[in-house]
């Protein structure tokens, strides 16, 4: 490092999982647990998360954005993501701008990959020099350390598979120079159209002394015209490496800020948002603000000769319920008001006396269609449930206690989930 400063740039809680940077800079990043994707966009002193796409799956391992010869021009761009647990495989988005300022959503477009092996694990997505994609499989029968001990058997520390996906139809990307390239290579590698041999090359130029790649920096930037569209992109980079290696240049900044194309206007505000407002060099990045909130005393709260109000929550990052058991009248109506204060999705299922584990090995079974289905499964055993919720979110589950008396469990049926949260609603 050259500053030797580290600094926090925006918070993604509870568990960063894939950041990824597009053609113009846009600055994607995931929470792998709650599987919510992000634009990081600057805002006040520092940065903040904006929703990317409509989560569909739950935990993303990895992420990234489209950008091969390789592949579709059509796909150019498009972010996906690798998901490890009911849907095993990697989703793709188009991604658009809603506004002049870049504020980037995502539309599904298809699943690039799925597989039918319940032991497919893609953890991570990376496009090579080659323009293929490679997918890592992390490929585990078991995944998860709450549920499972850490040193199961069943946990393997020696398999993995990597796979290779190109396109038939168009030749493989062409190789550039980057490792030992002079520095008229590099700067002349920053007009690549591909973002992974920019990228790679902006690492080359990172090792670099400072004054060569700045002297050799302004020398290619000086061909270009800040009034012309098609320049705009190179003007750009050299804006980039002047901030990679923290060298202030206002008057190329100026150029970048009244581009003619606004993609390149917005991630030079970026830069200059960087330079003086949130200066990381000062350590005056701010962090995104995360609402704890403290659950009210588990249990029944109200009962009345109409009914039986009950409620019932969960423990940050402990996979459990907030409360053991209850205790209800048989034939009386029943309002459970759960409340998820966990990061992770939870629902809440009531089901009869004996019938939890098949529930959850039930859920378990639904595979990708276990989204769609809130991982509620057709089972007999099951006599009300909530939704999957997200943190911070309540669901109120209306239903008649059974006739019958008993101990009758309530479990998250999320897959795995169901070994450790469990609770007892008892029916007098």
């Amino acid at each position: 490092p050259r500053q030797y400063t580290v600094t926090v740039h925006a918070g993604n809680s509870p568990n960063p999982h894939g950041v990824c940077f597009d053609y113009w800079g846009r600055h994607y990043a995931n929470d792998g647990t709650g599987g919510r994707s992000y634009q990081v966009r600057p805002e006040g002193k520092g940065f903040k998360m904006h929703g990317l796409v409509k989560k569909e799956v739950r935990p993303v391992a990895g992420s990234g954005v489209v950008s091969s010869a390789n592949f579709p021009d059509e796909w150019q761009g498009d972010y996906i993501l690798a998901n490890t647990i009911g849907f095993l495989g990697v989703k793709q988005y188009d991604l658009e701008p809603k506004n002049e300022e870049d504020h980037m959503w995502g539309e599904p477009r298809q699943d690039l990959i799925k597989s039918s092996d319940k032991n497919f694990r893609p953890s991570d997505v990376e496009f090579g020099s080659d323009g293929a994609l490679y997918v890592s499989d992390w490929h585990n029968v078991i995944i998860g350390h709450m549920q499972h001990n850490i040193r199961d058997p069943s946990r393997d520390h020696t398999h993995g598979r990597i796979y290779r996906v190109i396109h038939k139809g168009k030749p493989l990307q062409e190789d550039v120079k980057v490792d030992g390239a002079s520095l008229d290579q590099l700067m002349k590698n920053l007009e690549h159209p591909v973002d992974g041999v920019r990228y790679r090359t902006r690492i080359e130029l990172s090792e670099r002394k400072t004054k060569d790649v700045i002297a050799a920096c302004k020398k290619w930037a000086s061909k270009w015209d800040s009034a012309k569209a098609e320049h705009a992109h190179h003007l750009l980079e050299a804006l980039w490496v002047h901030q990679q290696h923290n060298v202030r240049d206002g008057e190329l900044l100026g150029k970048v800020l009244n581009s003619p194309v606004s993609h390149a206007r917005v991630a030079a505000k970026t830069v200059q948002h960087l330079w003086y407002t949130a200066d990381p060099t000062k350590g005056s990045a701010a962090v995104e603000e995360v609402k704890v909130t403290k659950n009210d005393p588990p249990g029944v709260f109200k009962d009345t000769d109409e009914a039986t109000d009950v409620r019932v929550g969960t423990l940050l990052e402990q996979l459990k319920f907030d409360i053991n058991e209850f205790e209800v009248k048989a034939g009386k109506k029943i309002r459970i008001h759960f409340k998820n204060s966990d990061y992770v999705p939870h629902n809440l299922v009531v089901v009869k006396p004996g019938a939890a584990n098949g529930v959850g090995e039930a859920a378990i079974k639904l595979g990708e269609a276990g989204f769609k289905a809130q991982w509620i499964p057709e089972h007999d055993g099951v006599i009300a449930h909530s939704k999957l919720i997200d943190f911070g979110k309540t669901e109120v589950i209306e239903f008649t206690a059974p006739e019958q008396g008993g101990n009758y469990e309530f479990v998250c049926t999320f897959p795995g989930h169901h070994i450790l949260m469990r609770g007892v609603m008892k029916v007098k």
